[in-house]
């Protein structure tokens, strides 16, 4: 099962996604991987574990979840633009 979303932070001026849910909260595991497509990284891969309960204090639950983040594609120069 896919679903797509934008990220909220946790906070308006952080980088900190808010991973609240319902009655707990996701929390990220291991470190971010890359992924890849003909040996160029066009995203990464992050393991998430669910809590119920209130950080820090939460129950660890048997779910798990990948979150992909992709990358912004590359800047095209324009070759009409003499700027570019």
């Amino acid at each position: 099962m896919y679903f797509f979303t934008s990220r909220d932070k946790k906070y308006p001026n952080g980088a900190r996604p808010n991973r609240a849910a319902g009655d707990g909260y996701w929390k990220a595991t291991g470190v971010k991987k890359q992924v890849k497509f003909e040996d160029v990284e066009v995203g990464r891969k992050t393991s998430l574990v669910f809590y119920r309960g209130k950080p820090p204090h939460g129950d660890k639950i048997d779910w798990k979840m990948h979150e992909f983040q992709v990358n912004a594609p590359p800047k095209r120069k324009d070759r009409n633009n003499m700027r570019a």
